[in-house]
C-alpha cells in the first residue's frame, strides 16, 4: 500500500489536497499537515502518519520547501522510517505518484520529477501577424 503525506506552511497542504479530491476523487491514503497554522506543535501529526509503519509499504512524503521548517523537521525522520522526501512538489508531480501503479524507487522518483520539471512553463501568447492564431507551444 502506498501511503502519502502533505506537509505545508499554512493551508497549502489543504488546497492542494482539494484540487486532488476534484482531479481523482476521495484518497485515503493521503494525510495533509497545515503546519504554522497556529500555536499548536505539528510533530505529533508526522509521528502518527508513521504510527503503525509497515516496511512492506510505500511512504513517500512531499513538503513545500527545499530547506524549510516542515521540511527540515520531517528529514530527521529518515533516520528512522524508509520513506520518500520531495520537496518543492507541484500538483503534476502529485498526480504522477498518485495514479502510478509502479513500485516507487529512487530511480522511477527521480524519472517522474524530470518529467514534472517540463510541466513548468513560461505561457505567454504571441500572435503571428500572418496567422492571428495565438501559440502556446
Amino acid at each position: 500500500m502506498r501511503k502519502i503525506l502533505i506537509a505545508t506552511h499554512s493551508t497549502f497542504a489543504s488546497g492542494i489536497l482539494g484540487s486532488l479530491t476534484l482531479l481523482v476523487g476521495e484518497r485515503p491514503e493521503i494525510s495533509v499537515i497545515d503546519a504554522y497554522i497556529d500555536d499548536s506543535d505539528y510533530t505529533e501529526k508526522v509521528t502518527d502518519f508513521f504510527k503503525n509503519y509497515n516496511p512492506n509499504d510505500e511512504y513517500i512524503v512531499f513538503t513545500d520547501l527545499f530547506g524549510g521548517s516542515v521540511n527540515q523537521k520531517i528529514f530527521k525522520y529518515l533516520t528512522d522510517y524508509d520513506f520518500f522526501l520531495i520537496a518543492g512538489f507541484s500538483l503534476p508531480i502529485l498526480l504522477e505518484v498518485i495514479l502510478s501503479g509502479e513500485p516507487l524507487t529512487t530511480a522511477y522518483i527521480e524519472e517522474l520529477i524530470t518529467k514534472c520539471r517540463l510541466e513548468l512553463k513560461l505561457v505567454n501568447q504571441t500572435v503571428d501577424e500572418e496567422d492571428s492564431e495565438a501559440d502556446f507551444l
